[in-house]
This record gives structure tokens, C-alpha cells and sequence, in this order.
């Protein structure tokens, strides 16, 4: 399972998963994608901005309903998405195995391109081994540029912004995680 976080799980990591999951399963994988939050409540919806910008796209997550994280979920996930290194200390905060798992949202795409795309006879955490060698060693996640901005409370051009980046993102993800 491949789970995105942010805080409250209504805006960054609820676009995430929805875009992620578009795209895997546009390219016929069968990957499971989740998010939660650090904070807030427990079932609330997506902010009216990430399910109206996502819908334009052909993305409906409407549906979605926000989660905590808990340690239960970083257990399950193979590889783990943050926002923010304030996300990435939360997860340690629950479970200071998962660091080797854990990523900043635009370390990844970076990261799996030096490393290239999983391979057929790899599962999922072993790529993610490969992602974590490919830091060479360091704990510490990302560089400024690979964290995402919260745009809650923002006007909807924020969320279009965002909608670009993080789209980018999910195709570079998609690209390496479900290749040809």
C-alpha cells in the first residue's frame, strides 16, 4: 500500500491518493493507495476546492472521507508519502521503523529515477529499500523543494497549482511504479 499524509487529510493527501490511484489503475496496476492525516477529525470530507479541481480533471473524490493516522495504518504501508518534514516526524513519532519507508512527496519521483522502475520480480517495499539506499544513508528526508504547501483556507487557483504539482508527481509515481 503506497499511503500519502498531510494534516488533516481534506486537501494535499486526499488530491494525492485520488490522482494516484486514477493513475494506476489507468495503467491497469493493482496497487493500493490510502492517506490519512496528522491531525484533524475522522471522516470528514475533502475541501469543496480538491474535489471540484480534481473533477475537472475526470477525478471524482467525492466520496472521500478524511482518517487519522495511526500506527496501524504506517504498519500496512509500504511506502509512505508525507507533505512536510513535520509529517515525516509524525510517522517517526508512531513508528521509528518506517523511516526507511517514508518520503517527502517530490523525493520520491526523484529518487526512482535514479533508481529506476520496479521490476515485475520486486514487490513494492523492496523498491522502496532501493528508493531509501538511494539517499545515500541519510535519515533526514528531502530537500525544501521535494515538500508540498498546505493550500487549506486558500482561493481555488491555490488548489489548481497544486492540482499541477501533485498531478506531476503521480505521473512520474505511475510511470515507475506500473511501467509499460
Amino acid at each position: 500500500m503506497i499511503l500519502f499524509v498531510c494534516t488533516g487529510n481534506i486537501c494535499r493527501s486526499a488530491m494525492a491518493e485520488g490522482l494516484l490511484a486514477h493513475d494506476l489503475a489507468k495503467a491497469g496496476s493493482r496497487l493500493v493507495v490510502a492517506s490519512a492525516g496528522t491531525h484533524g477529525m475522522t471522516g470528514g470530507p475533502a475541501t469543496s476546492h480538491s474535489v471540484d479541481v480534481l473533477a475537472e480533471h475526470g477525478i471524482n473524490i467525492s466520496g472521500h472521507r478524511s482518517s487519522l493516522l495511526t500506527d496501524y495504518l504506517i504498519a500496512e504501508a509500504d511506502l509512505i508519502v508525507v507533505m512536510t518534514r513535520v509529517h515525516e516526524s509524525a510517522v517517526a513519532a508512531l513508528d521509528q521503523d518506517a523511516r526507511g519507508r517514508t518520503f517527502l512527496a517530490g523525493e520520491v519521483p526523484r529518487l526512482g529515477g535514479t533508481v529506476g522502475p520496479l521490476q515485475p520480480e520486486m514487490n513494492l517495499r523492496e523498491w522502496v529499500a532501493l528508493l531509501h539506499s538511494a539517499r545515500g544513508g541519510h535519515m533526514t528526508v528531502g530537500r525544501m523543494v521535494d515538500e508540498v504547501s498546505d493550500p487549506y483556507g486558500m482561493d481555488r487557483s491555490v488548489y489548481e497549482a497544486l492540482y499541477d504539482r501533485l498531478s506531476g508527481m503521480s505521473s512520474a509515481l505511475c510511470r515507475l511504479l506500473a511501467p509499460g
